[in-house]
């Protein structure tokens, strides 16, 4: 498939920005959100400018030897010595790919014990470097809870050394233009955008099953996920270099079962060491909402249908239907980002009203016998009602949707129905009456940028 590359000229703009400056950078975000074609295009564009790069895929490092063979040495058995030369081309930029990886070879060699002892030595050898005036050093990892580990705490090896550049997914926009690009009708574009959640390496290759087995994105999907299949392969192969405990924990997390007591009764010990290490590895994230209550969620939304998908005998396999609802679209995006607040947000919606949303003790779908809501948060013994719409722009329509389902689950569950909220990710297509009485009626609007500033303040990155 022919490589576009769309909605990345900001941290392209940050990254050459800071090579002039020679500054050095730690790129880092989830697998597949596109952190080596971005730093492949930064090569790209600095080699064009005749500037000297090297660029290194730390997966093809497998021992000392490799290093050396790279820089054009002698290999020896001291793997300081390796960290040296390689640091000491100084008029290059140095790229590594995935260096957690790197890392963790080094921390096999002699005279290091561990990975702390390498980052250290590392951050030695960069200090050196940049009194040298050496160009940039560029990193990247998938490995989250080690780059917080190593560089985001004040007192961690490389805290000082690098500045951080998060690679968050690319926007449902972005995807949606990337699918077009490859001759896909705006529909199927559309439901790319959704169910990738931003990934444009999930876009990939469900974009590839649509056109070669003429499928809908759902189901290139789902092919892609049954035994055999290529994103099966991935997951499996990541699940592999997991603990028993883990892959358990992963799999209840996935079915909802999302809370430390929950987990611990089914588990039948102590987890925290397992959600640790899962945290560490970026596979998991904590929501911490009080100092009792904190809920786990998986922040690969291709993996979880994976896992659900998955037969346990102790858990059963869940349905597609299920599957569809619980975890697939822009429904369960949103859902997702209205778990993770754990702070009241205050914002303004489309019409400039007032929109306060706290930490929900609970958000789910309701199904009932005539109505359907695609998100209800509770709050104390108030709820608030969600409808959401991602096709198109929404009409008066799903306004009056919203106030009949909420109607519908005051009466039924008798709840206080605090707020009701539309959120419309392409916008809307409404008349200047049917403003003036949205307004009247206190319903607020939500599109896509008021998403984005929701997503910025809880610090997780959905695709929105």
């Amino acid at each position: 498939m022919e490589k576009y590359f769309v909605d990345r000229e900001e941290e392209i703009s940050l990254i050459l920005n800071g090579v002039k400056m020679k500054s050095n950078m730690l790129v880092y975000g989830l697998r597949g959100i596109g952190k080596t074609t971005l730093l492949e295009k930064i090569k790209e564009i600095l080699t064009s400018e005749r500037r000297k790069v090297l660029y290194i895929n730390s997966y093809e490092i497998l021992s000392l030897e490799d290093i050396f063979a790279i820089v054009g040495e002698k290999p020896t058995i001291d793997a300081r010595y390796a960290v040296e030369i390689l640091l000491e081309r100084d008029d290059n930029v140095i790229i590594i790919d995935e260096f957690t990886s790197l890392i963790q070879m080094l921390s096999r060699c002699r005279p290091f014990e561990k990975v702390d002892d390498v980052a250290r030595y590392f951050r030695s050898q960069i200090q050196a470097r940049v009194k040298r005036s050496g160009e940039s050093v560029i990193l990247s990892s998938s490995a989250l809870g080690f780059i917080k580990r190593i560089a985001m705490k004040y007192f961690a090896p490389l805290f000082r050394e690098f500045k951080l550049l998060f690679i968050g997914p690319m926007s449902l926009e972005a995807i949606y233009e990337f699918a077009l690009k490859h001759d896909l009708d705006e529909e199927s574009a559309l439901s790319v955008a959704e169910i990738s959640a931003g990934n444009p390496f999930y876009a990939k290759k469900i974009i590839e099953q649509v056109k070669m087995l003429r499928v809908s994105p759902e189901e290139a999907l789902f092919k892609l996920i049954e035994p055999k299949g290529d994103l099966d392969i991935y997951f499996s192969a990541l699940m592999e270099n997991l603990q028993a405990e883990e892959r358990y924990i992963l799999h209840l997390v996935a079915r909802g079962m999302n809370r430390f007591y929950e987990i611990e009764n089914k588990l039948y010990k102590d987890p925290s060491p397992y959600l640790r290490r899962l945290e560490e590895n970026g596979i998991l994230i904590k929501i911490k909402k009080s100092k009792k209550f904190s809920e786990y969620i998986i922040s690969d939304k291709a993996f979880q249908i994976w896992l659900l998908n998955q037969e346990i005998p102790s858990l059963g396999k869940t349905s597609r239907e299920a599957i569809y609802i619980s975890s697939l679209g822009f429904e369960a995006l949103a859902r997702e980002l209205l778990r993770a607040i754990t702070k009241e947000i205050r914002i303004q919606d489309l019409l400039n009203q007032e929109v306060v949303l706290p930490p929900f003790k609970a958000v789910f779908n309701v199904k009932g016998s005539d109505y359907e809501i695609d998100a209800v948060g509770i709050r104390n013994d108030e709820a608030y009602i969600f409808e959401m719409h991602f096709w198109g722009k929404a009409r008066i329509s799903k306004v009056n949707q919203l106030i009949k389902n909420a109607e519908k689950f005051s009466k039924e569950y008798e709840r206080k129905i605090k707020e009701k909220i539309l959120i419309s990710y392409f916008g809307y297509e409404l008349k200047e009456r049917e403003i003036r009485e949205i307004k009247r009626k206190e319903i607020k609007l939500l599109t896509a940028k008021e998403l984005r500033e929701i997503q910025k303040r809880t610090k997780i990155h959905l695709g929105f």
